[in-house]
């Protein structure tokens, strides 16, 4: 597929972050988010196509695989790298797609759940990926998105990045997120930003 210019620099940076990625991860980081979804499981367990936006290496699957068993998830990312790890690392659990998120190459109503795990801060055009988001989600369906450290925090990693690119994603307050979010058509259920950043919001039937 042909990528624009800006998705090709993203694309090229998580290629060459892919081999190190899974290193720089905490020990503990595969059971904290089991602690942080678990006040949310109802909002899995009903989940019957899941869309889940910046796969990466593939750490929030497996907890897709058990919040939502049996669901066709497919799992979009934009490096082939890192799709590729996800992969090995959890075969079966996904058709693979890479693509960029705010032209994604499927139809209309075509998930009931939408998950961005750590993906958000790198929407680079916010309302347009929140848009293609909303007509990819069925009436009803539900948007999830989650960092799992502060907003505070990731943004300092994010700032400290040898990319330019990346250095300007940054996660907005979670107000400001949910005016956006509002505003793509989306009726806001929960929002967090302690020691995780979380929103929750629901397509409007």
């Amino acid at each position: 597929m042909m990528l624009a210019s800006p998705v090709r620099e993203l694309t090229a940076f998580f290629d060459r972050l892919a081999p190190h990625w899974n290193a720089m991860q905490s020990a503990d980081r595969s059971a904290r988010l089991a602690r942080l979804l678990a006040p949310h499981a109802s909002l899995f367990e009903g989940a019957h196509r899941v869309l889940d936006i910046g796969t990466g290496t593939g750490a929030f699957l497996p907890h897709l695989a058990r919040l939502a068993p049996g669901a066709h998830v497919i799992a979009v990312d934009l490096s082939l790298v890192m799709l590729g790890m996800a992969r090995a690392a959890n075969p079966g659990a996904a058709v693979w797609l890479q693509a960029d998120a705010h032209r994604l190459p499927l139809r209309a109503g075509c998930a009931d759940l939408v998950t961005c795990h750590n993906t958000f801060a790198h929407f680079e055009e916010r309302r347009v990926a929140l848009r293609e988001i909303h007509r990819l989600l069925a009436p009803g369906g539900t948007l999830f998105i989650l960092h799992d450290i502060p907003r505070e925090q990731v943004n300092a990693i994010h700032s400290s990045a040898d990319s330019p690119r990346i250095r300007r994603h940054l996660l907005p307050p979670v107000d400001e997120a949910a005016a956006h979010i509002a505003a793509a058509g989306f009726d806001m259920q929960a929002a967090n930003d302690a020691d995780h950043y979380l929103i929750i919001a629901r397509r409007s039937a």
